[in-house]
């Protein structure tokens, strides 16, 4: 298990094929970008990410064939706005 932390976003996949849709991804501030799936989602509407879309999120899954299979997913809080980033 791996997790991972970027933001959600949906991109066309597979652009000019029959497989041609929306996709969800993770996308990293270093302009890297992986592929989502959610397990038990049907992977032609990925509804699962869809509360997610431009929040940034903590996954949990691993990598498989170039696609992150996602076992679990939650909107990420960076430390300091926990604390509420006073000292």
């Amino acid at each position: 298990m791996a997790n991972l932390i970027g933001k959600i976003q949906y991109k066309v996949f597979a652009q000019g094929t029959k497989s041609e849709s929306k996709r969800p991804f993770i996308c990293f501030e270093n302009g890297t970008q992986i592929l989502l799936y959610k397990k038990d989602d049907n992977p032609f509407e990925n509804n699962g990410f869809l509360s997610f879309e431009d929040k940034t999120v903590e996954v949990e899954g691993d990598l498989v064939n170039g696609v992150f299979e996602v076992t679990s997913v939650k909107e990420y809080v960076a430390e300091e706005k926990k604390s509420g980033g006073e000292e």
